[in-house]
């Protein structure tokens, strides 16, 4: 409501418990943060917690509420209505399913507001979007009455990937691996970057804690969807094993170099490889060429393969059914 107040960690510390602050008419806006659309302004209550590294900021608010912020910060909310409302799905279902498991139940809070549950807040709330969270209020993801972890991701690389990337034993009941025509002429379904040698060779020496050459690069496992899940690298101090999608697409990072998408657009490499759909194509002591396909994960719904779906009639409904396997749609907080 226009008042100014400044909170440090000294201070919050030295009164040895937590700050809350009610929720406003308009809102709080927190000045000492920055999202893509400026700094945020937060629906609900906000807790100051002190703890040793600093202090966590807790956001409390309905998960309707909540929802209108992660949907636009998740997918463009220009994208058709029908895709918007499979997104609104899924995310209220894995908020849904972090809520019971309580995975930050240190932190007070049940996810955190990155990549590592959802994006939340980066985006101000979208009209469309938010009719979307409205249109499907309460709207869960189910198997047996149990909610799914409904996970999503931006493009496909022609197939989507079960959880097994992750190191499951078996893939969860409800993930299948589908074929995905749907997002074929995306620019991210295919594209080719170009690490050098010298910074693999680094990388390699983090891991191992010891200098030495690096011998080689390759490609010694992929899943049944064509995922790398085993990443063999030679060195002068013997040989390792890179596993998981996260971890290889880590190893692999393109940061400091171009990727070059399907439609020959040129962008920024970042912290993780596009995704785990790649080939390789080593040229020791001077680079290595990664072709592949997709962004993300590749576990559960592409967004842009559900905003062709929705371009071409399918329903929420039906794009849901498409990417999970024998799932159904119930209600929550009836």
């Amino acid at each position: 409501d226009g008042k100014e107040i400044t909170y440090t960690a000294e201070e919050v510390k030295k009164q040895g418990d937590k700050v809350r602050i009610p929720a406003q008419k308009d809102g709080i806006r927190i000045l000492s943060i920055q999202r893509q659309s400026g700094t945020p302004v937060y629906d609900g209550s906000i807790e100051i917690i002190p703890k040793e590294e600093g202090l966590i900021i807790v956001n409390e608010l309905f998960l309707e509420k909540y929802l209108t912020r992660v949907v636009p910060s998740e997918m463009p909310a220009t994208y058709e209505k029908e895709a918007l409302k499979a997104q609104a799905v899924c995310a209220r279902t894995y908020a849904w399913k972090q809520i019971q498991e309580q995975r930050l139940h240190e932190l007070e809070a049940d996810v955190d507001d990155t990549v590592n549950f959802q994006v939340y807040g980066n985006m101000e709330p979208q009209k469309a979007a938010t009719e979307a969270v409205r249109e499907t209020e309460g709207q869960i993801l189910c198997q047996n009455g149990e909610a799914v972890e409904a996970y999503y991701f931006s493009t496909s690389a022609g197939v989507t990937s079960t959880d097994e990337i992750w190191g499951a034993e078996e893939p969860a009941p409800y993930l299948k691996s589908v074929d995905c025509g749907f997002d074929s002429e995306e620019p991210w379904n295919q594209w080719e970057t170009e690490i050098l040698w010298e910074t693999l060779e680094r990388r390699a020496q983090e891991i191992q804690g010891a200098s030495g050459k690096l011998l080689g690069v390759s490609v010694s496992r992929i899943n049944q969807s064509g995922a790398v899940t085993g990443l063999q690298v030679n060195t002068e101090n013997g040989d390792f094993l890179v596993e998981t999608e996260y971890d290889i697409r880590q190893f692999l990072s393109p940061k400091g170099s171009m990727i070059t998408e399907k439609d020959g657009t040129q962008v920024q490499g970042s912290e993780l490889l596009p995704s785990a759909y790649f080939d390789i194509s080593a040229k020791p002591g001077n680079s290595v060429v990664l072709t592949g396909g997709g962004y993300g994960h590749g576990v559960g719904m592409s967004q842009t393969g559900a905003d062709r779906m929705a371009e071409q009639g399918y329903t929420c409904q039906e794009i849901l059914e498409y990417f999970f396997k024998d799932i159904e749609i119930l209600q929550i907080g009836g």
